[in-house]
């Protein structure tokens, strides 16, 4: 299978890009499992790194506040 091939399956399927939300939120899900069937994290590119970490940030203080409130 060749790129193009790849996509036009993809495409036809489950695009993580549908129009249409169960379409949308299943091609997200095998989307999110392909990467990590296929890669470590800690290779991504460092842009992702980045958001990912700015990510974990956010969720860190929101837990954080979420504790206190107890």
């Amino acid at each position: 299978m060749d790129k193009g091939k790849a996509i036009q399956i993809i495409e036809s399927l489950f695009p993580a890009d549908s129009q249409y939300p169960k379409t949308r939120k299943t091609g997200l899900r095998l989307l999110e499992q392909a990467k990590q069937n296929v890669e470590n994290w800690r290779d991504l590119p460092e842009k992702i790194l980045f958001e990912y970490a700015r990510l974990c940030e956010e969720e860190e203080k929101r837990q954080a506040k979420e504790f206190l409130r107890r």
